[in-house]
């Protein structure tokens, strides 16, 4: 929880789908009240974040077509159009605001398409053969993440993981079962088995 303790039992949530997705406001935003927008599927799509590679095309521009890093401020910067902030935005919001900038003085029709091409990656820690950073895939699971980091040690408690998330209600850990979903940015602990 956002308190550092664990959360266990039917409290823990173990997949985002379980968190509320409204509020008395209405639409909740999949990540947390303070700090910078985080990279998540979710009900309207995929929210860019930090570190994502994005594909921007515009029709007839070759100048204009190209990849494009989000930087750590959740900006990219694109030839006339110059610094434009795009966190927590989707692809398509993405690309009618790259669309209403060209339109204002540069292109008079312009078509955009904008395509996440490299989301931002998962974390693997604790008793696995190799820890650390690993691309994200679509509808990946912790078991998944387990294989991609070389499966578990000699050492590893093979029940439940933990992982660290940052969510509607702030950043947030939780143990939850092997067959989780994982998102961009989500840190799993695989523990150690105590005999």
């Amino acid at each position: 929880m956002a308190d550092g303790n664990i959360a266990e039992g039917p409290t823990a949530v173990s997949s985002i789908s379980q968190l509320p997705s409204r509020d008395s406001v209405g639409a909740v935003a999949p990540f947390g009240a303070q700090g910078t927008a985080a990279a998540y599927e979710y009900l309207s799509g995929y929210k860019v974040g930090a570190g994502d590679r994005l594909t921007i095309r515009v029709a007839g521009e070759s100048d204009l077509t190209a990849d494009y890093l989000v930087d750590g401020s959740g900006n990219i910067s694109l030839p006339y159009i110059q610094t434009i902030y795009i966190a927590g935005m989707t692809t398509p919001q993405i690309e009618k605001l790259i669309t209403a900038r060209l339109r204002n003085g540069y292109l008079r029709d312009p078509k955009v398409s904008v395509q996440a091409t490299a989301l931002r990656p998962f974390y693997i820690l604790g008793e696995v053969t190799t820890s650390g950073s690993f691309a994200y895939q679509n509808g990946i699971t912790v078991q998944n993440a387990i294989a991609i980091a070389g499966g578990y040690s000699t050492r590893a408690d093979q029940g439940s993981v933990l992982i660290t998330r940052k969510n509607v209600t702030g950043t947030a850990t939780h143990r939850v079962p092997v067959t989780t979903q994982i998102y961009p940015g989500d840190i799993i602990y695989v523990r150690e088995r105590w005999f």
